[in-house]
This record gives structure tokens, sequence and C-alpha cells, in this order.
């Protein structure tokens, strides 16, 4: 498979996506498919991450564009889904783990800054904003080697708050192994439809504000969804 570089992308503004028309599909969640090239590792409830649920799920077309995407990939590797949909109560709570690493990494920040910093991994939590998560139509993933089951080396933790964690960051190391793996996901992903979050190598997009602002679409077809989640 011919690679190209990933394109560098102009940051996103959440004040901007709060602009963007939904035109709602009522599509529903269904939960992520475990195949041979497809599986998922709910991440967040791994991590012991507050509310998180302990499985991945998203909207039908995601699950459907992702099993195309993970059928373009090379025979002996596969696609693994991190998260999907979030509740507002897991999206706080990831902002709060994300933030406490942000003031933890940068002491020499102001709050100002580090907020500022924060934004660019964490979509705000506040009244009415519809962060893309939870509208289903958002993913995080990685690859794994189908014969072995380890993920593929990608250049940075997940959620990890750094430049590093940027898709266009070893770009301009292209020997770096991080860069072709990148490149593969990043193809396969766009080929079937979805956008990515320039800030995070993991995270795509398709049919909510996010993707409708890079995919320059006149409005979103997923807004705020619910998946009905029974707490212990």
């Amino acid at each position: 498979m011919s690679l190209n570089p990933i394109p560098k992308q102009v940051q996103h503004s959440w004040e901007m996506l709060e602009r963007i028309a939904i035109v709602e599909s009522d599509e529903p969640l269904q939960v992520v498919p475990t195949t041979d090239t497809l599986k998922q590792f709910p991440i967040y409830f791994a991590n012991n991450v507050a509310y998180a649920i302990n499985i991945c799920v998203a909207r039908r077309s995601v699950i459907q564009k992702l099993e195309q995407a993970a059928d373009l990939l090379p025979e002996h590797l596969g696609i693994v889904v991190l998260d999907g949909w979030r509740s507002r109560e897991v999206q706080q709570a990831v902002q709060n783990e994300v933030g406490d690493a942000i003031r933890a990494m940068y002491p020499q920040l102001n709050a100002s800054e580090q907020q500022q910093l924060l934004s660019q991994f964490v979509a705000p939590v506040r009244p009415g904003f519809i962060s893309p998560h939870l509208t289903g139509g958002s993913v995080d993933i990685t690859l794994f080697d189908r014969s072995t089951g380890e993920w593929l080396d990608m250049g940075s933790e997940f959620d990890e708050p750094t430049d590093r964690s940027h898709t266009h960051f070893y770009e301009d190391q292209p020997e770096h192994v991080a860069c072709h793996n990148r490149r593969l996901l990043y193809s396969v992903m766009t080929r079937v439809g979805f956008t990515n979050l320039p800030t995070e190598w993991w995270h795509f997009d398709y049919g909510n504000p996010l993707w409708a602002s890079y995919n320059q679409q006149p409005h979103a077809i997923y807004g705020a969804t619910h998946w009905e989640v029974k707490y212990a």
C-alpha cells in the first residue's frame, strides 16, 4: 500500500463547533463487534476511570466504516477500538485526569496556559455543549498485529498530552516506525470517510460536528445520544 504523508491540519475550535447545525439521523448506537480484524478494548473501563462502561459502542455507520477500514489494512493487521460513545460523566472524569497530568508535567505553565493545552486534547464539559464522543460519531483507535495481539508503536501513549500525540508529529522523521504506522492508520480511516483530530493520532470522527467542520459539510448528522448505562 502506497502511503502519502499526513497533511498538517488547522487546529480546531470548540466554540466554532457549537455553530454547526445538526440534522439528526437517529441512527442507533451499537456494540463494536469482535472479528478477526476488529476488536475492542474499553481503555477507560480498564483504567478504572469513573463511570466508564465495559464495552465500546458507536453509531451503526461508524462501525460499518471501521470494518471497511480494517479490510483495507495489510492482512496481518487489525483495528482495536479503545473508546467510542462517551457520557458527559466520563468526559468530565477524563478531563480531570488529563488536567491533572498536564499540571504535573507542565508546572512552568500558568493556569490559563494549562487550560489551553488541555483543550487541545479533551473537549470541554459545559451545559449545552455536545462533545464529539457524546454523539457516538467519534472513535479512539489503534492498530494491532493479528498474530500476536500486540499494539503497534504509534510514537506516543494514548491520551498523552504532548506534541508527540499530534498526528503530524513524525512527518519530519519518516524513518521512524511511528510515522509509517500513523500514515497507515490515517490512510485507511480517511479513505472510508473519517476525519482525524489533528492533536490526537488515535481520534477519528464521522457524522458529528467535528467531522462536518473538517470535511466541510453543511451540517452534522449526529448530535448527542444516549446509551442506557446501569451502574453497580
